[in-house]
């Protein structure tokens, strides 16, 4: 297990020391330093503000200009405030992320070390030490977690929050749904996203205990209406703590929303609203901070609103349903998938039966529901498709499935006649466990130390991820050190054009003059640039501007001819000779 942990935070550290901060880290930075300097949580709220609090408590404020700092409903001054920082700082901008990254890394281990816990007391060993591995391998999450961004630490403490629901449902006293609640506060402090899967609880809690207490008296209902308190403002009140009660149990009708659910038809940021100040709900004091619920107000305006989205070569402006169950398939190692496969198989023949322990069912169930409630509920929202990281949560249960193929059930259910062995039945569960999360392994670390653009073999692999996936999952901005290395490296191949999607900088961020390429409609033949130059020129461009907008102008008028080198997985050289 030691091994397997040095394993990951290696990893972690190397792609922590080598990628460049995403676009959003600029912006979590500026939140989390205006959070401590400024005592304001007021920015970035469609994120919750834990992770950034607790990462960003050495960094000094000498890199903002605070005069920049506004706020309001459907403002992302935070955006403002880390371009300011960036223009001045540039590629050196990088240092800042080095304590913040760590913190990051160490919030997403918590989780996996407290399950590990959990499943080796319940003898679970072998499966133990499966499923680290395959977290300490998977590419996406080797990806999020040194980047100060929440999605890694949600995954992490949504399976603290999880395990400890599970464990009331075994255990009915009112320190466990106490316990329960705080977790719960915890991972509501750290992406919106948990919400649903905090609705999601108490139900699968109720079908549990109901079903295991067939004679559900009065008072067993009165107790466990009591602990459902307990466990709601359990979590409630960790959540304003997290907020220091900034702005908790303000009236409905002193907000201002930017989204039409909220603030009524026609809201929007530039004209903020309020569906429920004439409403008999006008004077309930709300008892979440302000920041929370203006955070959902925003993450719903932003649906309302709609943004273009990119699946498969093809653009459109909202989502599809399935996006999501795509990136999983593109971008999860196959062995990974198939173990998974498997391990719900075991799972569920062990079921029927009765050889699953109840409290191994129910950690299965409380894994498995709030993440595909979560899953469905980002899947279904409409408005975009962006960010493959949006469902991470998926991948605990999916691992923790592929883990119980080496479980004590597993080793009974998977054994064989194996002729090479004698006749005598032997259980293959063990080596096919390890096999599995070896192959997985194997097909997350042969794209290293470049995570962020891993697609799996049958997907067609890093190679060609931009023609399936756009955004952050295939160039954020992560390899610009990689670009920075080339300049460096190739100072003859000059002039640069330049388009490398990262708030608009170019030549600016590595202090070279470059100009933008020009923007031609689609099937416009490649001969045209050519035309209209006087020299060779070296072009570098962000494998997601290779596609048009759909009655855009753009640079698709590249695909027509191969880049002369490749920057990682993120960029493509091209070079230009006149006619």
């Amino acid at each position: 297990m030691l091994v397997v942990l040095t394993l990951h935070f290696g990893l972690a550290n190397i792609s922590a020391r080598r990628d460049f901060p995403v676009i959003d880290e600029h912006a979590h930075l500026a939140s989390g330093t205006a959070i401590w300097h400024l005592k304001r949580f007021d920015s970035y709220i469609v994120n919750p503000p834990l992770l950034r609090t607790i990462a960003t408590y050495s960094t000094t404020d000498d890199r903002y200009d605070w005069r920049l700092y506004f706020s309001g409903p459907g403002q992302r001054a935070e955006f403002t405030l880390a371009k300011s920082a960036l223009d001045n700082a540039k590629l050196t901008s990088v240092h800042a992320f080095s304590v913040p990254r760590t913190i990051a890394i160490l919030v997403s281990l918590l989780g996996p070390l407290f399950l590990i816990w959990v499943m080796w007391r319940a003898d679970q060993y072998w499966a133990s030490l499966v499923f680290f591995a395959y977290w300490a391998c998977c590419p996406t999450i080797l990806a999020s977690s040194p980047k100060l961004l929440p999605d890694a630490g949600f995954a992490s403490l949504s399976i603290i929050a999880s395990i400890a629901a599970a464990r009331y449902t075994t255990d009915q006293r009112s320190r466990n749904a106490v316990l329960a609640g705080f977790a719960s506060g915890m991972a509501l402090l750290t992406k919106l996203t948990w919400i649903v899967a905090f609705a999601s609880l108490p139900f699968v809690a109720t079908i549990l205990i109901a079903r295991r207490n067939q004679q559900t008296n009065r008072r067993w209902q009165l107790v466990y209406l009591l602990h459902f308190a307990a466990f709601v403002l359990s979590a409630v009140w960790t959540l304003n703590v997290g907020y220091l009660f900034e702005g908790s149990f303000l009236r409905l009708e002193e907000y201002e929303f930017c989204s039409e659910m909220l603030g009524g038809e026609g809201s929007k940021a530039a004209r903020p609203g309020n569906r429920f100040r004439r409403t008999w709900a006008a004077g309930v004091p709300v008892p979440v901070p302000q920041s929370y619920l203006q955070g959902v107000d925003y993450l719903k305006m932003e649906v309302e609103s709609k943004y273009w989205s990119f699946l498969n070569g093809e653009w459109k402006l909202g989502s599809w349903p399935h996006y999501y169950v795509m990136t999983t398939l593109y971008k999860t190692p196959e062995p990974t998938l198939l173990g998974a496969l498997i391990g719900l198989g075991v799972l569920i023949t062990g079921i029927r039966r009765k050889m699953v322990r109840p409290e191994v069912i129910s950690m299965f169930l409380f894994l498995i529901i709030p993440a595909a409630v979560c899953f469905a509920s980002v899947s279904l929202q409409g408005g975009f498709n962006h960010h493959h990281r949006y469902v991470l949560m998926i991948y605990p249960p999916m691992f923790a499935l592929a883990a119980y193929i080496a479980s004590p059930v597993g080793q009974v259910l998977l054994r064989y006649r194996l002729p090479w062995l004698g006749k005598k039945k032997r259980s293959i569960a063990v080596p096919l466990a390890f096999t599995l999360v070896t192959l997985s392994a194997v097909s997350s670390l042969r794209v290293h130390p470049y995570y962020t653009s891993y697609f799996n073999t049958l997907s067609g692999g890093p190679e060609n991820g931009w023609r399936l996936l756009g955004f952050s999952n295939i160039d954020w901005g992560q390899d610009i050190l990689e670009v920075d290395r080339w300049l460096k490296e190739n100072p003859d191949k000059r002039p640069l054009v330049m388009d490398i999607d990262y708030f608009g900088m170019n030549g600016n961020l590595f202090d070279v003059p470059t100009t933008l390429p020009p923007r031609l409609a689609s099937g416009t033949p490649i001969v045209e640039v050519r035309r209209n130059i006087s020299e060779t020129q070296w072009w570098i461009i962000s494998v997601k501007k290779l596609y048009n907008l759909p009655g855009h102008k753009g640079v698709e008028y590249l695909q027509q001819i191969e880049p002369v080198e490749k920057i990682a997985y993120a960029y493509h050289v091209y070079r230009f000779d006149p006619l």
